[in-house]
């Protein structure tokens, strides 16, 4: 059994979680694997290579519903009842608005510089760059943001539903709920609407949330009754979770092979036809959540041991707001460079080491900004 987490109160008596920090390393180590991963997508054909960064691809899809169970337990842990309404809007804004600003306006302006550069056509019309802004698309990875942000702006409302449905013991009737309108929304896609003649999906981002409100409110309820949590979850029930991965990991793939390689599902699953976009649906926050409880409890073990991967993982949790930030830039950079020299996603050491060298320079680019004064705007406050 893993030792009783260590916890401190600090000065405004909100508990402090170490585990907390483990998960957040293990989210943007996700991230990052998700974002090297996905280069099979310009691979020719199915091939060895490329079904191994299908599976890290599925696997790491975990990262951001994770981020949002931890940002449920984190606020939770906060503001659980009688919530300012101004100053939370005040604090959690001026958490992550500046940060997206900034990076969207350096995002913007470095591809725009690379496409004049590689002259590529590029879009300067003000509703096109406003638009982006609006909707996280200034880089690929930005419209994480536009989602925190639309949870932070709904969490007071989210949080007074919760205190009223676990004062008459109906939070699994809560849980179960979000858990079908995620994957109703999921299945049934937003249409694009018309915008100055330009078809956009302005409608999809803005509703972007209900997918992951399930995320949210099961990071309130693992903090509402954690210390049962604790005592009631043996860490052997873990070793019978590797069977489910491994099917939902085949699926995933089988699902990768289907979209970006004209792969025909239907010659190995003849009766799921139309329905699989329902199963990947339905399955995936299941999974997500066999993957969660895998993390946790590693988490602990490692809190337990006080070691150097400890200390390792406690700072790149520290700094995963910043690395999330800064990270997609120096891998579009290296994606541009190494290819020139041979060196792509056809080599087996392209994933390893473009993982290492990105989280490495992105460490160190959070590490140096952290020195600047008012860095708290660049890169967040470290965590």
């Amino acid at each position: 059994m893993f030792r009783p987490v260590q916890f401190y109160l600090m000065e405004n008596k909100v508990r402090y979680f170490d585990e907390i920090n483990i998960l957040r390393a293990f989210a943007i180590l996700a991230v990052i694997s998700i974002h090297v991963s996905t280069y099979f997508t310009r691979m020719d054909t199915i091939s060895w290579l490329a079904a191994l960064y299908m599976s890290i691809k599925v696997l790491s899809h975990f990262a951001v519903p994770l981020f949002i169970v931890i940002s449920g337990f984190v606020l939770y842990n906060k503001y659980s009842d009688d919530i300012d309404i101004k100053r939370f809007y005040k604090n959690r804004l001026k958490s992550v608005l500046p940060q997206y600003l900034i990076f969207s306006t350096f995002y913007l302006a470095a591809t725009y510089i690379g496409s004049i550069v590689l002259t590529i056509p590029v879009n300067l019309d003000i509703p096109h760059i406003i638009y982006r802004y609006l909707t996280g698309g200034c880089f690929y990875h930005l419209w994480f943001f536009v989602l925190i942000i639309q949870l932070y702006l709904l969490y007071p409302a989210i949080v007074q539903l919760y205190n009223y449905c676990d004062v008459r013991g109906r939070i699994l009737e809560l849980i179960t709920a979000v858990f079908l309108i995620g994957v109703l929304y999921n299945i049934c896609p937003i249409p694009d609407i018309f915008i100055l003649g330009v078809s956009t999906q302005i409608l999809g981002v803005a509703t972007e949330f209900i997918a992951y409100v399930f995320y949210l409110i099961l990071g309130m309820t693992i903090r509402s009754g954690y210390d049962e949590l604790l005592k009631s979850v043996p860490k052997t029930s873990l070793y019978y979770a590797s069977i489910p991965l491994l099917c939902c990991t085949i699926i995933g793939i089988f699902d990768y092979a289907q979209r970006y390689f004209n792969f025909d599902i239907t010659q190995f699953l003849p009766v799921m036809g139309g329905y699989w976009h329902w199963l990947t649906a339905m399955i995936n926050p299941l999974y997500y959540m066999v993957i969660f409880a895998s993390c946790f409890y590693i988490s602990l073990s490692i809190v337990s041991s006080r070691s150097v991967a400890f200390k390792l993982l406690k700072k790149i949790g520290a700094y995963s707001f910043g690395i999330y930030l800064v990270h997609a830039f120096i891998l579009y950079v290296l994606v541009l460079v190494f290819p020139r020299f041979g060196f792509d996603w056809n080599n087996w050491l392209f994933y390893p080491l473009m993982c290492i060298i990105t989280l490495v320079l992105s460490y160190l680019s959070v590490e140096i900004l952290q020195k600047f004064p008012y860095s708290e705007y660049l890169t967040g406050s470290i965590r």
